[in-house]
């Protein structure tokens, strides 16, 4: 059995750290007991990996009494899939774990958890997005969804921000993961020395739930663990979210931090400086600051056209401290109003504008072939000119 689950708190005052966002999800499940539907009929619990967020969901279930419905990354989450099992909780009236039946408005609750949320896009979850906006509306439940990134599931509409509260989790400080690996060593009878306690808390950046599973791969078959046994889990990859890569280079003036934010996020610089160049103006709101941070990004471009144009990518290296500490140390103070950072429309329109250019391009190359030409001279010169044509004429 893993021991994630063997030892996964079940009430929330064993949930390790995030008292503040704790205390929070507690309020909000507190005001459902009130006999009145909240305002706020679903919460969106955001943080990183291995924060807490599932655990004080299931928690929060145990404490309140509450039955559990719960979609995570396995299931199926289209449309069909979340009316039948999500939204029909939501709606009916419920059983508690005994198959006693309960009326919702005599206080039975079922909470309804959608785990992984922000994964929920493309062909196979066709239809999810605007299920689970639906059954937030009409919902008779208290509903939990669950995300690594916000932003991956609040793009999709901006009706995630009326319609539920949002509470964030912050990575477990390594002071805090350290007691529970001692007590879970002392359980399962395994000594481990400080040193080792030290570099696994510390190498998995906030995320207990590796810590725990570094801890019991290092105990498979030892009955120690000193510090020269813990290199054989190796460091963990802690590559960021582009969210979070722009929102610590945007919020901080911190050189180190926005280099590694930069880093860490394992895209092509081109990649990052679209987001910066999108989301830069939306962030310094001083026209000195706005100046100088779009400046910086001018700079970078230009280093980055450069090393393109040369194929010397060491140039890939001013860029990128164009783009992070150059944009950080732009604005003369930090920005600590909350801020919505957007997808680059760029992107987004070539996206939406991805089969009208290959119907051009296929079209191109025909004309290529038929008229001897080339194809910028077909794409450029021959195809305007026959939509001229057919403008002026549909029966051409």
């Amino acid at each position: 059995m893993e021991w994630t689950e063997k030892y996964r708190p079940r009430t929330l005052d064993d949930v390790v750290g995030n008292k503040k966002a704790v205390q929070s999800l507690l309020t909000w499940a507190r005001a459902w007991e009130s006999g009145k539907l909240p305002k706020k009929r679903a919460v969106i619990l955001a943080g990183k990996p291995g924060c807490g967020k599932t655990t004080a969901a299931h928690a929060l279930a145990s404490d309140m009494g509450w039955g559990v419905i719960e979609l995570n990354a396995s299931d199926t989450r289209n449309a069909d899939a979340i009316r039948r099992v999500a939204t029909a909780g939501a709606l009916n009236q419920t059983f508690t774990d005994r198959g006693e039946f309960l009326r919702s408005d005599s206080g039975g609750r079922k909470l309804i958890i959608l785990d992984e949320a922000d994964h929920i896009h493309g062909n196979v979850d066709r239809g999810g997005i605007r299920t689970i906006l639906e059954t937030i509306r009409k919902t008779q439940q208290p509903i939990i969804l669950i995300v690594n990134d916000l932003y991956q599931l609040t793009r999709h509409s901006s009706s995630f921000k009326t319609l539920t509260q949002t509470i964030r989790f912050q990575g477990v400080g390594s002071r805090s993961i350290k007691p529970v690996l001692r007590r879970i060593a002392a359980a399962e009878h395994v000594e481990v020395d400080d040193l080792a306690l030290d570099m696994i808390a510390e190498r998995t950046s906030g995320d207990l739930r590796s810590a725990i599973n570094d801890l019991q791969a290092l105990a498979t078959g030892r009955t120690y663990i000193g510090g020269e046994d813990v290199d054989d889990v190796g460091k963990r990859d802690n590559r960021v979210t582009m969210y979070d890569a722009v929102r610590t280079i945007l919020k901080s003036d911190n050189v180190r931090a926005a280099r590694k934010a930069a880093q860490e996020t394992d895209e092509d610089p081109e990649f990052l400086l679209l987001w910066l160049s999108e989301n830069v103006p939306s962030e310094y709101k001083e026209l000195p600051d706005l100046a100088r941070g779009m400046e910086a990004v001018a700079r970078a471009d230009l280093f980055l056209n450069r090393a393109r144009r040369t194929q010397n990518y060491r140039m890939w290296a001013y860029a990128s401290d164009m783009m992070s500490a150059g944009v950080a140390t732009a604005k003369d103070r930090e920005y600590r109003f909350y801020t919505q950072y957007r997808f680059p429309l760029w992107l987004a329109s070539m996206g939406r504008t991805r089969a009208l250019r290959q119907t051009q391009a296929s079209l191109s190359r025909k004309l290529q072939r038929h008229c001897h030409t080339s194809d910028s001279v077909a794409r450029d010169d021959l195809i305007p000119f026959y939509r001229m044509m057919f403008d002026a004429d549909g029966a051409f």
